[in-house]
Protein backbone atom coordinates (compact mmCIF):
# COMPACT_ATOMS: atom_id res chain seq x y z
CA UNK A 1 0.00 0.00 0.00
CA UNK A 2 1.76 3.50 -1.12
CA UNK A 3 0.77 6.48 1.86
CA UNK A 4 1.85 9.92 0.55
CA UNK A 5 2.34 11.55 3.37
CA UNK A 6 2.35 15.79 3.20
CA UNK A 7 5.23 16.95 4.80
CA UNK A 8 5.13 20.67 6.30
CA UNK A 9 7.77 23.25 6.58
CA UNK A 10 7.68 26.23 8.49
CA UNK A 11 10.74 28.59 8.08
CA UNK A 12 12.90 26.44 6.11
CA UNK A 13 12.22 23.57 9.52
CA UNK A 14 10.69 20.26 8.95
CA UNK A 15 7.87 20.45 11.90
CA UNK A 16 7.28 17.37 14.36
CA UNK A 17 4.22 16.16 12.94
CA UNK A 18 5.50 15.43 9.50
CA UNK A 19 7.99 12.20 11.55
CA UNK A 20 4.85 11.17 13.59
CA UNK A 21 2.67 10.87 9.82
CA UNK A 22 5.99 9.01 8.32
CA UNK A 23 5.75 6.97 11.19
CA UNK A 24 1.85 5.98 10.62
CA UNK A 25 2.81 5.50 7.15
CA UNK A 26 5.25 2.95 7.43
CA UNK A 27 2.84 0.81 9.10
CA UNK A 28 0.96 0.79 6.57
CA UNK A 29 3.04 0.38 3.55
CA UNK A 30 5.50 2.39 1.82
CA UNK A 31 5.84 5.62 2.38
CA UNK A 32 6.86 8.84 0.04
CA UNK A 33 6.98 12.20 1.67
CA UNK A 34 5.67 15.06 -0.55
CA UNK A 35 7.60 18.05 0.45
CA UNK A 36 7.20 21.76 -1.16
CA UNK A 37 9.11 23.94 0.92
CA UNK A 38 13.01 24.04 0.62
CA UNK A 39 14.33 22.09 4.13
CA UNK A 40 16.90 19.64 5.15
CA UNK A 41 14.46 16.51 4.80
CA UNK A 42 17.74 14.19 4.70
CA UNK A 43 16.40 12.65 8.20
CA UNK A 44 13.02 11.83 6.92
CA UNK A 45 12.94 8.22 6.67
CA UNK A 46 12.37 6.62 3.31
CA UNK A 47 11.74 8.32 0.08
CA UNK A 48 10.79 11.98 -0.32
CA UNK A 49 9.93 14.34 -3.28
CA UNK A 50 10.66 18.23 -3.33
CA UNK A 51 8.65 19.39 -5.48
CA UNK A 52 9.12 23.00 -6.93
CA UNK A 53 6.26 25.00 -8.59
CA UNK A 54 7.00 28.17 -8.86
CA UNK A 55 6.03 31.66 -7.09
CA UNK A 56 2.95 29.69 -6.49
CA UNK A 57 1.52 29.09 -2.46
CA UNK A 58 3.36 25.84 -1.20
CA UNK A 59 0.64 24.83 0.98
CA UNK A 60 -1.70 25.07 -2.80
CA UNK A 61 -4.02 21.92 -2.73
CA UNK A 62 -3.65 22.13 -6.48
CA UNK A 63 0.56 21.00 -5.96
CA UNK A 64 -0.65 17.63 -3.76
CA UNK A 65 -3.61 17.58 -6.58
CA UNK A 66 -0.67 16.75 -9.30
CA UNK A 67 1.41 14.45 -7.14
CA UNK A 68 -1.76 12.20 -6.41
CA UNK A 69 -2.13 12.19 -9.87
CA UNK A 70 1.50 11.36 -10.34
CA UNK A 71 2.13 8.93 -7.55
CA UNK A 72 -1.39 7.12 -7.46
CA UNK A 73 -1.26 6.57 -3.51
CA UNK A 74 -4.00 4.52 -1.57
CA UNK A 75 -4.01 6.81 1.03
CA UNK A 76 -2.97 11.02 1.99
CA UNK A 77 -1.99 11.49 5.30
CA UNK A 78 -1.96 15.26 6.98
CA UNK A 79 -1.45 16.52 10.04
CA UNK A 80 -4.28 18.09 12.14
CA UNK A 81 -3.30 21.60 11.30
CA UNK A 82 -4.19 24.43 10.16
CA UNK A 83 -2.29 23.79 6.97
CA UNK A 84 -3.37 20.28 6.80
CA UNK A 85 -7.09 20.67 7.06
CA UNK A 86 -7.19 23.03 4.96
CA UNK A 87 -5.51 21.13 2.13
CA UNK A 88 -7.49 17.78 3.05
CA UNK A 89 -10.64 19.58 2.58
CA UNK A 90 -10.32 20.67 -0.97
CA UNK A 91 -9.15 17.64 -2.11
CA UNK A 92 -11.78 15.90 -0.55
CA UNK A 93 -14.54 16.13 -2.81
CA UNK A 94 -13.07 12.88 -4.87
CA UNK A 95 -12.54 10.83 -1.96
CA UNK A 96 -13.60 9.54 1.22
CA UNK A 97 -11.55 11.15 3.96
CA UNK A 98 -11.70 10.91 8.18
CA UNK A 99 -10.43 13.51 10.46
CA UNK A 100 -9.18 14.01 14.25
CA UNK A 101 -7.91 10.14 13.91
CA UNK A 102 -5.41 8.52 16.25
CA UNK A 103 -5.12 5.29 15.28
CA UNK A 104 -4.53 3.94 11.60
CA UNK A 105 -4.67 0.41 10.06
CA UNK A 106 -4.66 -1.36 7.11
CA UNK A 107 -7.34 -4.52 6.29
CA UNK A 108 -7.96 -6.17 2.97
CA UNK A 109 -6.92 -3.16 0.79
CA UNK A 110 -9.16 -0.94 3.31
CA UNK A 111 -8.27 1.72 5.94
CA UNK A 112 -9.33 1.30 9.38
CA UNK A 113 -9.39 4.62 11.20
CA UNK A 114 -10.25 5.54 15.00
CA UNK A 115 -11.16 9.06 15.16
CA UNK A 116 -12.23 11.47 18.03
CA UNK A 117 -15.93 13.14 18.06
CA UNK A 118 -17.66 15.54 19.93
CA UNK A 119 -14.75 16.88 21.40
CA UNK A 120 -12.64 13.42 22.17
CA UNK A 121 -16.09 12.34 24.11
CA UNK A 122 -16.94 9.23 21.48
CA UNK A 123 -14.76 7.54 19.70
CA UNK A 124 -15.56 7.18 15.79
CA UNK A 125 -14.25 3.67 14.27
CA UNK A 126 -14.28 4.06 9.92
CA UNK A 127 -13.34 1.64 7.70
CA UNK A 128 -12.62 3.70 4.09
CA UNK A 129 -12.50 2.06 0.68
CA UNK A 130 -8.76 3.53 -1.09
CA UNK A 131 -8.01 6.24 -2.24
CA UNK A 132 -8.79 7.79 1.11
CA UNK A 133 -7.68 10.60 3.05
CA UNK A 134 -6.78 10.60 6.70
CA UNK A 135 -6.11 13.77 9.03
CA UNK A 136 -3.81 12.54 11.97
CA UNK A 137 -4.03 14.33 15.18
CA UNK A 138 -0.51 15.45 16.88
CA UNK A 139 1.14 13.17 19.34
CA UNK A 140 -0.85 9.82 17.90
CA UNK A 141 2.53 8.19 16.45
CA UNK A 142 6.22 8.22 17.83
CA UNK A 143 8.14 11.46 15.72
CA UNK A 144 11.52 9.10 15.80
CA UNK A 145 10.24 6.28 14.36
CA UNK A 146 9.83 8.46 11.36
CA UNK A 147 13.27 9.41 11.00
CA UNK A 148 16.32 7.79 9.06
CA UNK A 149 17.92 8.24 5.52
CA UNK A 150 15.94 9.61 2.82
CA UNK A 151 15.97 9.18 -0.50
CA UNK A 152 15.67 12.60 -1.85
CA UNK A 153 14.16 13.28 -5.40
CA UNK A 154 13.39 16.80 -6.95
CA UNK A 155 10.35 17.11 -8.93
CA UNK A 156 9.20 20.56 -10.85
CA UNK A 157 5.55 20.84 -11.89
CA UNK A 158 3.57 23.82 -13.22
CA UNK A 159 0.58 24.99 -11.47
CA UNK A 160 -2.25 27.03 -12.75
CA UNK A 161 -1.05 30.73 -10.40
CA UNK A 162 -4.76 31.33 -9.47
CA UNK A 163 -3.59 32.73 -6.28
CA UNK A 164 -0.89 34.71 -4.65
CA UNK A 165 1.10 33.79 -1.93
CA UNK A 166 1.69 37.21 0.21
CA UNK A 167 3.70 35.23 2.68
CA UNK A 168 3.85 33.24 6.55
CA UNK A 169 3.14 35.25 9.76
CA UNK A 170 4.56 34.10 12.55
CA UNK A 171 2.74 34.07 15.84
CA UNK A 172 3.89 35.67 19.13
CA UNK A 173 7.22 34.76 20.34
CA UNK A 174 7.26 32.33 22.74
CA UNK A 175 8.85 32.28 25.73
CA UNK A 176 8.95 28.35 25.97
CA UNK A 177 7.33 25.67 23.78
CA UNK A 178 6.06 22.87 26.28
CA UNK A 179 4.91 20.73 23.32
CA UNK A 180 8.71 19.94 22.75
CA UNK A 181 9.37 19.60 26.54
CA UNK A 182 10.12 16.01 27.69
CA UNK A 183 9.11 16.89 31.00
CA UNK A 184 5.95 19.09 31.91
CA UNK A 185 4.20 20.45 35.30
CA UNK A 186 0.98 21.66 34.58
CA UNK A 187 -1.38 23.30 36.80
CA UNK A 188 -5.05 24.10 37.51
CA UNK A 189 -7.58 24.96 39.88
CA UNK A 190 -6.46 23.44 42.15
CA UNK A 191 -3.09 25.37 42.89
CA UNK A 192 -5.83 27.81 44.25
CA UNK A 193 -3.59 30.92 44.27
CA UNK A 194 -1.40 32.52 41.47
CA UNK A 195 1.12 32.76 44.36
CA UNK A 196 1.45 28.73 44.44
CA UNK A 197 2.84 28.39 41.41
CA UNK A 198 6.15 28.80 42.45
CA UNK A 199 6.27 25.35 44.27
CA UNK A 200 5.26 24.58 40.63
CA UNK A 201 8.04 26.33 38.87
CA UNK A 202 10.60 25.09 41.31
CA UNK A 203 9.36 21.50 40.88
CA UNK A 204 9.91 21.93 37.08
CA UNK A 205 13.33 23.43 37.61
CA UNK A 206 14.70 20.28 40.01
CA UNK A 207 12.99 17.84 37.34
CA UNK A 208 14.61 20.08 34.30
CA UNK A 209 11.20 20.32 32.71
CA UNK A 210 8.89 23.16 32.29
CA UNK A 211 5.67 24.80 33.52
CA UNK A 212 2.44 24.57 31.86
CA UNK A 213 -1.55 25.25 32.57
CA UNK A 214 -4.94 24.37 31.85
CA UNK A 215 -7.34 27.08 30.58
CA UNK A 216 -8.66 28.11 33.86
CA UNK A 217 -5.65 29.40 34.81
CA UNK A 218 -4.46 30.33 31.73
CA UNK A 219 -7.79 32.55 31.43
CA UNK A 220 -6.63 33.78 35.07
CA UNK A 221 -3.73 35.55 33.23
CA UNK A 222 -1.43 33.82 35.49
CA UNK A 223 0.26 32.59 32.55
CA UNK A 224 0.91 33.30 29.13
CA UNK A 225 -1.33 31.59 26.45
CA UNK A 226 1.64 29.94 25.05
CA UNK A 227 1.61 27.38 28.11
CA UNK A 228 -1.95 26.30 27.73
CA UNK A 229 -2.30 22.39 27.07
CA UNK A 230 -5.87 21.32 25.42
CA UNK A 231 -7.60 21.35 22.42
CA UNK A 232 -6.98 25.46 22.23
CA UNK A 233 -3.37 25.46 23.05
CA UNK A 234 -0.85 22.97 22.34
CA UNK A 235 0.02 18.90 22.56
CA UNK A 236 2.72 17.54 25.26
CA UNK A 237 4.26 14.55 24.19
CA UNK A 238 7.13 14.10 26.73
CA UNK A 239 8.10 11.51 29.09
CA UNK A 240 6.12 12.91 31.74
CA UNK A 241 3.49 15.10 32.68
CA UNK A 242 2.34 16.45 35.88
CA UNK A 243 -1.13 17.31 36.24
CA UNK A 244 -1.55 19.07 39.45
CA UNK A 245 -4.94 20.54 40.75
CA UNK A 246 -6.34 19.30 37.06
CA UNK A 247 -9.88 17.74 36.99
CA UNK A 248 -8.84 16.56 33.42
CA UNK A 249 -11.91 17.77 31.24
CA UNK A 250 -12.11 16.29 28.25
CA UNK A 251 -10.76 19.46 26.25
CA UNK A 252 -7.82 19.34 28.33
CA UNK A 253 -6.95 15.76 27.60
CA UNK A 254 -7.24 16.29 24.25
CA UNK A 255 -3.90 17.76 24.67
CA UNK A 256 -1.98 15.09 26.93
CA UNK A 257 -0.05 12.31 24.37
CA UNK A 258 2.76 12.12 27.50
CA UNK A 259 3.98 8.69 27.99
CA UNK A 260 3.47 9.06 31.11
CA UNK A 261 0.74 10.95 33.81
CA UNK A 262 0.81 11.52 37.14
CA UNK A 263 -2.18 13.33 38.51
CA UNK A 264 -2.84 15.02 41.61
CA UNK A 265 -5.80 15.66 42.40
CA UNK A 266 -8.11 16.04 45.83
CA UNK A 267 -11.34 14.39 44.03
CA UNK A 268 -10.94 10.54 43.51
CA UNK A 269 -13.52 10.41 40.89
CA UNK A 270 -11.58 13.19 38.52
CA UNK A 271 -11.46 12.21 34.85
CA UNK A 272 -7.97 12.72 35.26
CA UNK A 273 -7.00 9.42 36.58
CA UNK A 274 -8.62 7.92 33.74
CA UNK A 275 -5.62 8.32 31.58
CA UNK A 276 -2.99 8.44 34.41
CA UNK A 277 -0.68 5.98 35.04
CA UNK A 278 0.17 7.15 38.51
CA UNK A 279 -2.76 9.11 40.72
CA UNK A 280 -2.58 10.45 44.20
CA UNK A 281 -5.70 11.48 46.34
CA UNK A 282 -4.26 15.17 47.93
CA UNK A 283 -4.32 18.48 47.87
CA UNK A 284 -1.52 19.85 45.39
CA UNK A 285 -0.49 22.44 47.54
CA UNK A 286 0.38 20.20 50.55
CA UNK A 287 1.65 17.73 48.39
CA UNK A 288 4.34 20.03 46.41
CA UNK A 289 6.66 20.87 49.23
CA UNK A 290 7.04 17.39 50.88
CA UNK A 291 7.75 15.79 47.03
CA UNK A 292 10.33 19.37 45.88
CA UNK A 293 12.32 18.54 49.33
CA UNK A 294 12.31 14.79 48.80
CA UNK A 295 13.52 15.47 45.10
CA UNK A 296 16.18 17.61 46.30
CA UNK A 297 17.40 15.37 49.41
CA UNK A 298 17.64 12.98 46.30
CA UNK A 299 19.30 14.79 44.39
CA UNK A 300 21.85 16.02 47.09
CA UNK A 301 22.49 12.64 48.16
Amino acid sequence: MKVLVFGEVIDGEVQNITYELVACAKKLGEPVTLITSDADVSNIDGRVIKVNAGEISPWHYRIVEKVIEKEKPDVILFGNTSCGVDIASQLSANMPVATSAYEVESEDGSIKVKSLSYGGKVIVELKLETPAIVVLNSGSYDAEEGKGKASVEELEIEVEKDSEFIGYIKPAEEDVDISKAEIVVSVGRGIGDEANIEMAEELAELLGGVVAGSRPVIDQGWLPKTRQVGRSGKTVTGKLYLALGISGATEHVEGVKAKNVLAVNTDKTAPIFRISRYGVVADVNELLPVLIDKIKEIKEG
